[in-house]
């Protein structure tokens, strides 16, 4: 019983789908049949064309341009009005002097540097005292006097602010008697004005030459 009853549903399910197929392959058919007879009849006709198909650009007007109007209030409106403000210069107030004409490159002087020149201080030398000139010449040597020897003898002497005589240097001399007679006259004698820086006396240093003759 179970058994028979599937297949019934199976071939009514088939025999159903295949009521529609069947119909729709039914109008198929009838169709192409009809459109057969017709072209037969010649109410549908079937034309070929072997020729060449000219083709050609259609031109496109440009659509005009689009005027905008302005308002009336706009295109009339007048422009601003300028005001021009002068300011009166006061008479005789401002004199105009050209500057004077300078060639392209003036050949200008070097500069010198300024330099603050200070004066050199007034030096007075020491000179002999005008009291002791009598005094300069010492007394001639026994030992070249008695040989009748005669000569001369260079000294450097020291003169102090006072004016005395503080150093005695020998420098040359023609025997060494007339030296050590000279060094002694100058030590105990000599007597000087002073040597001055700008009126104040200094020390200073001079050099002498005594000579020695028999007479």
């Amino acid at each position: 019983m179970t058994g028979q009853t599937g297949d019934q549903s199976s071939f009514l399910g088939q025999s159903r789908h295949s009521n529609s197929g069947l119909a729709i392959v039914i109008g198929l058919h009838g169709a192409a049949l009809a459109v057969a007879l017709l072209m037969k009849s010649g109410v549908i006709t079937t034309d070929t064309f072997d020729g060449v198909i000219d083709t050609y650009e259609v031109p496109i007007e440009h659509p005009p341009e689009e005027i905008i109007q302005l308002p009336e209030a706009l295109q009339e409106f007048p422009p601003p009005p300028v005001t021009q403000s002068v300011i009166p210069l006061p008479p005789d107030r401002v004199t105009f002097i050209e500057p004077p004409t300078q060639p392209a490159n003036p050949s200008l002087p070097p500069l010198q540097p300024t330099v603050e020149t200070v004066p050199e201080p007034v030096m007075v030398a020491a000179r002999i005292h005008p009291s002791h000139r009598g005094a300069l010449q010492p007394r001639y040597p026994s030992t070249p006097l008695r040989q009748e020897l005669e000569g001369s003898c260079t000294i450097r002497v020291h003169i102090a602010a006072n004016g005395r005589v503080i150093a005695v240097e020998p420098v040359r001399a023609t025997h060494p008697a007339f030296c050590e007679a000279t060094q002694r006259q100058a030590l105990r004698r000599w007597r000087f004005q002073p040597a001055t820086r700008d009126g104040v006396a200094v020390d200073s240093w001079q050099q002498h030459i005594v000579e020695f003759r028999i007479t």
